[in-house]
């Protein structure tokens, strides 16, 4: 998309999924800006922050919201997610919250050991353990390889994850 949108200059418009994700993320600030998301006795109250815009001039992402613990120095991504739980969390899933991790720690100079997915349509919630961050480095390492050599990685083989997707005529 990046690609698409920043390289080429092709016009980026909105989709059905991206309005209605969009509905959802307000829905989600309204739930959630006075109640407890994370109910452990044992954690404390959160500050919650949303559509943060992390950047370190390399690497850049919005979070969903942001759950500081300004006592420890330590803070964790939300991502919200408008789908049922999944039998396991998604690579692509994990590796956003990793993403989010770093950038909280290089930015805005936290913690984040780990983070959390909400996943609206069956309201749970997953805490998923962010220390080892060697993966999403590796990932960086490839995408700046072929921005390099400037050849567009192969299209997913996943087709239905391109079904609403306003470039989806150049996969």
């Amino acid at each position: 998309m990046f690609y698409f949108k920043h390289v080429l200059n092709l016009p980026y418009s909105d989709t059905a999924k991206t309005i209605k994700g969009k509905e959802k993320e307000s829905l989600f600030k309204k739930q959630t800006s006075r109640n407890k998301i994370v109910k452990d006795k044992h954690e404390p109250k959160f500050v919650k922050k949303y559509g943060i815009y992390l950047d370190d001039g390399e690497l850049s992402t919005k979070l969903d919201c942001i759950m500081i613990d300004e006592n420890n120095k330590a803070a964790f991504p939300l991502q919200l997610k408008n789908t049922k739980t999944p039998k396991s969390v998604y690579k692509t899933q994990r590796l956003q919250l990793m993403l989010e991790s770093f950038l909280i720690e290089k930015v805005l100079k936290y913690k984040s050991p780990y983070g959390y997915i909400r996943y609206a349509l069956s309201n749970e919630l997953i805490k998923l353990d962010l220390r080892d961050k060697g993966e999403l480095f590796d990932i960086i390492t490839r995408i700046k390889e072929l921005i390099k050599s400037e050849i567009l990685p192969p299209s997913t083989k996943y087709k239905k994850r391109i079904v609403d997707n306003c470039y989806r005529r150049f996969y």
